[in-house]
């Protein structure tokens, strides 16, 4: 099972059919507890993505403010978050990327959209 990044449709009359991602892969089931709900994540200052360990996010308004935060965080402090974790850099990378890439297209239509990492 992988866990998958998808918006939340806040507004019926968002049109949608401009937003193309190439991947919404966000890792593994097994990274919730090995990776992404991690101490060494929190210790570093994430809030929001550390979360996933106990339970599917769903992330709107200024949650997505503090996510992008979190992905900083993540890019800053990659190598250490790779060798406490056992995933490659270049795992953890394509996965914090895939995210910001949802991020910012939440960001511009926040009034519209929101994300789930489930």
């Amino acid at each position: 099972m992988s866990l998958t990044i998808s918006f939340i449709y806040l507004s019926e009359s968002f049109n949608n059919s401009d937003i193309q991602l190439e991947s919404d892969l966000f890792g593994f089931e097994i990274c919730r507890k090995e990776l992404w709900g991690n101490q060494k994540l929190k210790d570093c200052g994430c809030v929001i993505i550390p979360k996933l360990k106990d339970f599917d996010l769903y992330i709107m308004n200024g949650e997505l403010q503090t996510t992008y935060e979190d992905c900083q965080i993540i890019l800053k402090n990659i190598s250490e978050i790779s060798l406490l974790t056992n995933y490659s850099e270049e795992f953890i990378e394509s996965r914090i990327n895939n995210l910001l890439k949802f991020i910012e297209i939440a960001l511009k239509n926040k009034e519209n959209l929101g994300l789930i990492i489930s």
